[in-house]
């Protein structure tokens, strides 16, 4: 049995090698949100169809994000219009599972986990001189791998070539505050804001150390100078808008940020927006909404470590909804 394993591979790379040759070769490129080189190579699963039939085959993934594909023209009809179109997976460490179509000459961009995911990119980078771009990526690299001080390093060089990179500025703060550094953390995202003030990600990023420290006001007014961005790529601005103005106490501002946020989270990166949300509802007498949404919190995040809290939240508002009736 074991000697039929590598006959079966042999089979298949044949298979391909064929196809290629029979085939036109098409070409698509992967690139970053923030325009730092992939850190590794990405793994590229195409699709298949009813009948388990690939409908392209990945021939080569170059580390500069360019990709050779074929299209298996057994998985489907021929079509002049999607002669070109692959359906594929893509997975990279540290960010984002992508579900993507490849086409001839396309660009998929590929988006940070975290409060990364979705940013908008700050116009500083496409000036930034190639050593500042090199010494950015490998802190982006660093900082994948969770290497905080090597990527603090790569970061500070970025920033040293180039003052006015918002993304490097952005990054370090991050990495400085994994490393328990907040004040200066607070510095490099000022600087990230001073340097590019459309750059959306460094508002988040402040706005949630004002709430990890309790400045509810300041995390309010800053999230609210976001908003007026229409960041529609940054669920987690609307989610920290939220929480500020449910601490202060201004319900219908919290309702109208948490579903907001709700609405765009398509990958449920903010299960906990759910949980706020019907606090929310519960605070304005709306039971019914509150547990609808308490609920949908536990069946997102079974695991949660105040999963028991809330469970427990969720009893009395059905105690208490049925001794309304």
């Amino acid at each position: 049995m074991t000697s039929i394993l590598p006959l079966r591979a042999s089979i298949l790379t044949l298979a391909v090698a064929l196809l290629a040759t029979s085939q036109i070769r098409f070409h698509a490129t992967l690139a970053t949100e923030d325009g730092s080189p992939l850190p590794t190579t990405p793994q590229i699963i195409p699709t298949y169809t009813q009948a388990l039939v690939s409908n392209c085959y990945i021939l080569t993934t170059f580390g500069n994000g360019s990709v050779e594909y074929i299209v298996n023209w057994r998985s489907r009809p021929y079509d002049i219009n999607t002669a070109d179109v692959c359906s594929v997976t893509i997975r990279l460490k540290g960010y984002q599972t992508t579900q993507a179509t490849l086409r001839n000459d396309a660009v998929i961009v590929l988006k940070r986990i975290g409060d990364n995911e979705g940013s908008m990119v700050s116009l500083t980078a496409l000036k930034a001189p190639d050593e500042a771009k090199k010494a950015y990526g490998k802190g982006v690299v660093a900082m994948t791998n969770e290497k905080w001080a090597a990527a603090q390093k790569q970061f500070e060089r970025a920033v040293g070539i180039y003052p006015e990179y918002a993304a490097a500025w952005s990054d370090l703060g991050e990495v400085l505050h994994r490393q328990s550094q907040p004040e200066q953390a607070r510095d490099a995202w000022q600087h990230a804001l001073d340097a590019d003030p459309k750059y959306i990600k460094p508002y988040l990023q402040l706005t949630r150390l004002d709430l990890e420290e309790r400045r509810v006001e300041d995390a309010a007014a800053l999230a609210e100078r976001a908003l007026a961005m229409n960041p529609v790529e940054f669920p987690a601005i609307y989610f920290y808008d939220a929480a500020a103005t449910y601490t202060l106490k201004r319900y219908d501002a919290a309702e109208k940020s948490a579903r907001r946020a709700i609405d765009l989270d398509s990958h449920h990166q903010f299960p906990r927006a759910e949980l706020l949300l019907g606090s929310v509802l519960a605070a304005k007498g709306d039971r019914a909404g509150a547990l609808e949404h308490l609920k949908k919190y536990v069946e997102l995040s079974p695991k949660a470590p105040d999963i028991v809290q809330v469970n427990e939240a969720i009893s009395r508002l059905e105690n208490n909804s049925a001794g309304a009736k």
